[in-house]
């Protein structure tokens, strides 16, 4: 965080031209005295100097007393707007993102509101967790300053979007962002935000607009999500007006297609090739993963983590998707050996949790139970949802030991916590074998506006991959429920069953 604010706080001394107040005009209203104004502006220059000088608490103190002064409010516009950029900054520097939100929310409401005020508001923002005022500030970067969408991480605007979905909060405000995020023409590295396109073609067909809910799925270019239009009757329309638009097939080819053209694009990036070598998994080419992966690995073996750009965000995920392809070659043990050794590199610069949970799952799916809670000893700080995946891996170890008592206990974690994966807690369901309350989970998230695309795309025939004995029985119960005629008719209702050319991405 230091780092990058040093680099604001550079471009905002750039930018601003008064370091104090030897020249400026004012026109001061009688009840505030010259003499008060004065010592603002002395405050406001002895501040910038400190923060300057890296003294951030002491610049800290001095915005303080400054922006508290009556004498503050007679400053020029654009003075104003100058020192409480330079305040936000300090502010976020000392952690009180709280007061910096406040500050930076000042700036914006000027008219000289510039970008590195929005984006400075956005991340003060985010860290609060205040996911509806991060989806404004995106939405007015990418309406004023596209080009500066490429200084937000692409993850920080795919969380933005789901949790005010998830929480139910602003929604005006999530579909705005999505708004000026297409019109924009942002990508994920390249790569459309398909997940994000999904729900702004549903609103847009809410609205009825289907000539530019049409325009938005032409982007689209995930076989998952066109299957999504397929299966799900809310799409007919939608696929009816684009006909031939929604072919699986081609799409898996135009996505292999633009992957490999960003990979040769960038071949600094380990990012394009992680998503290359999920398709090839996925698209049951594992032997041509495994091949790719290894170069990688050989490359960074001898030249180290300058071998790529993003090494320290990406190996870890070539790591693991090297274990994926193995397991859908059915070489357990390497598997485990592979995810091994993801789990003891760092992931977001800290403990390790996503290959630590994902190295218990497997341990578990493979039912050797004796090593599943040790997998997991030296877990980094989870999310809700890496919460829910611990539960569900407990889950599976206590269902093999026919521990009903500790299977109860984790169902009841995650139900308490199921709209951060209401998947998971239906695979628990399935797992668990409590087939009517799993048939009627399923039932309910059919009928679910929000919920409906993952499960129905979760009861679709895939491309039959191996499987491991909880896998098999985690099959068993999920045929008995699909069997069950509420649930046919729940399915009839809303969407419909097709065979898949790739491999099931939830199980």
């Amino acid at each position: 965080m230091r780092s990058r604010l040093v680099v604001l706080f550079a471009a905002a001394s750039a930018a601003f031209a008064w370091v104090d107040g030897s020249n400026a005009q004012l026109r001061v209203p009688e009840p505030v005295d010259q003499i008060v104004v004065d010592a603002v502006l002395a405050d406001l220059a002895d501040a910038t100097r400190r923060l300057a000088d890296n003294d951030i608490a002491g610049a800290d103190r001095r915005f303080d007393t400054a922006l508290a002064s009556p004498g503050f409010e007679v400053l020029a516009s654009d003075q104003r707007y100058e020192s409480l950029v330079r305040a936000g900054i300090a502010a976020l520097e000392v952690d009180a993102a709280r007061k910096a939100h406040a500050l930076l929310v000042r700036a914006c409401e000027l008219e000289e509101a510039e970008g590195i005020a929005w984006h400075l508001r956005l991340r003060a923002a985010y860290s609060l967790k205040d996911y509806v005022d991060s989806a404004r500030s995106i939405t007015v970067i990418a309406r004023r300053w596209p080009a500066g969408l490429d200084q937000i991480r692409e993850q920080a605007i795919f969380d933005v979007s789901h949790r005010i979905d998830l929480s139910g909060a602003d929604s005006d405000a999530r579909i705005t962002m999505l708004s000026a995020l297409f019109d924009a023409n942002w990508t994920n590295e390249g790569q459309e935000p398909n997940e994000l396109w999904f729900d702004y073609v549903r609103y847009l067909l809410a609205k009825s607009d289907m000539s530019h809910a049409t325009e938005v799925a032409a982007r689209m270019d995930s076989p998952e999500f066109v299957l999504s239009f397929r299966i799900d009757k809310r799409f007919d329309a939608l696929v009816r007006a684009r006909k031939g638009g929604f072919d699986i097939g081609r799409t898996m080819q135009r996505q292999r297609e633009r992957l490999q053209q960003l990979r040769e694009r960038h071949p600094d990036r380990l990012s394009h090739i992680v998503a290359e070598l999920v398709m090839d998994v996925r698209d049951g080419h594992a032997e041509r993963a495994l091949e790719m992966a290894d170069r990688v690995i050989a490359r960074v073996t001898t030249e180290g983590a300058t071998a790529y750009a993003d090494t320290a965000d990406h190996y870890v995920w070539i790591l693991d998707s090297r274990a994926q392809a193995l397991q859908r070659l059915g070489r357990w043990d390497e598997a485990v050996t592979q995810l091994r050794k993801a789990a003891r590199r760092p992931e977001n610069g800290g403990m390790n949790v996503s290959q630590t949970l994902n190295l218990a799952r497997l341990l578990a799916r493979l039912e050797r139970n004796d090593e599943v809670e040790d997998a997991m000893e030296e877990l980094g700080v989870m999310s809700p949802y890496g919460r829910m995946q611990l539960a569900l891996n407990r889950l599976i170890v206590a269902d093999a030991q026919g521990n009903t008592a500790a299977v109860t206990t984790q169902l009841d974690a995650m139900r308490a916590e199921r709209s951060e994966s209401m998947g998971g807690y239906q695979v628990a369901l399935v797992l668990a074998g409590r087939i009517d309350a799993a048939a009627a989970l399923l039932i309910e998230r059919l009928r679910g506006e929000d919920w409906r695309r993952d499960a129905l795309s979760e009861v679709q025939t895939y491309t039959d991959v191996a499987q491991t004995p909880r896998d098999k029985a985690h099959m068993v119960h999920l045929r008995q429920i699909l069997a069950r005629k509420d649930v046919q008719e729940a399915l009839e209702a809303v969407g419909r069953t097709e065979r898949v050319p790739f491999a099931n991405p939830f199980f």
